[in-house]
């Protein structure tokens, strides 16, 4: 009988096609929101048993984690008019080459005449 060989099953291989799937920035916006409501609720935590949260530590992660997500959407506008803009040239270039063509065969009948 033939035996079949086992895949090398490498969880650290695993794990990086699963983020490059995700896309970097959906995991940093994701491990923000997670770590956003573990914050919470240890900000809970701390009121049921103090009776009130340290407000400058509260209001400093609040304001760092709102300064991440604003970084990853300029990040990702940045990309998205690139992209865009990319399309354009290229869409022009087409134009410009189908425009030629055109040009091209239209001498081409006025030679023949």
């Amino acid at each position: 009988m033939r035996r079949r060989k086992r895949k090398e099953v490498c969880p650290l291989k695993k794990l990086k096609e699963a983020i490059n799937r995700i896309g970097t920035l959906n995991l940093i916006l994701i491990l923000v929101g997670a770590f956003f409501v573990w914050f919470n609720w240890q900000m809970l935590c701390i009121f049921r048993e103090q009776g009130m949260i340290p407000e400058s530590y509260a209001c400093a992660v609040v304001a760092a984690t709102i300064g991440e997500c604003g970084i990853c959407g300029w990040i990702r506008t940045n990309k998205d008019r690139q992209r865009e803009h990319q399309w354009e040239q290229e869409e022009k270039s087409a134009e410009k080459s189908a425009n030629l063509e055109k040009s091209e065969e239209m001498t081409d009948e006025r030679d023949s005449f």
